[in-house]
């Protein structure tokens, strides 16, 4: 009897890890979605998998290493791409860290204002405005600095395509190892 209940225990154990493996996955392709980075949520799920199927097997320390290099090469690329996308239309360097800190402290403020869809709405926002009245104001203006601003948002949309695609290419790279 006390076998069989502790092999039942074990089994719902085993299963509901890889539940949250899966939940993991799902939630960082919804959160990359709306411009959260959601690679470290994929590699959490192939840590746990890598604990559930053992060292020999997939995902060993090569994948999730390899995970790890995609988690700062997105963030870092995101740092990096609103700054540049000022700069590359002429703007100037406090320009790039207006986008930069706006872009971040839009996408939080959304988030807080309207859950999910705030994030995204925010980030935007906090691209764009800081940006075009700062350099309204250093150009004397309006239409050099919306070609500016419109630098911003147009690296920040960048950007997030490019987190769905790496989050989804690491759900896709996790999947494939465990079922094949």
């Amino acid at each position: 009897m006390t076998a069989t209940l502790l092999h039942g225990l074990a089994a719902a154990g085993v299963f509901l890890a890889w539940a949250v493996c899966a939940l993991l996955c799902a939630t960082g392709l919804l959160l990359a979605m709306f411009s959260i980075s959601g690679t470290w949520l994929v590699l959490a799920a192939g840590i746990v998998a890598a604990l559930l199927t053992g060292s020999a097997e997939f995902p060993g320390w090569p994948t999730l290493l390899g995970m790890l290099v995609v988690c700062v090469a997105v963030d870092t690329g995101e740092w990096f791409a609103v700054r540049w996308g000022v700069q590359r239309r002429g703007g100037s360097r406090a320009a790039g860290w207006l986008a930069l800190l706006g872009s971040v402290s839009g996408a939080v403020v959304g988030g807080l204002v309207v859950p999910i869809i705030g994030n995204l709405i925010g980030m935007l926002l906090g691209c764009f405005l800081p940006v075009f009245f700062y350099e309204q104001h250093r150009l004397k203006k309006a239409d050099g600095a919306v070609r500016i601003a419109n630098g911003a948002v147009l690296a920040g949309l960048i950007v997030l395509l490019q987190k769905v695609a790496a989050t989804t290419g690491m759900v896709l790279w996790l999947a494939a190892g465990l079922l094949f």
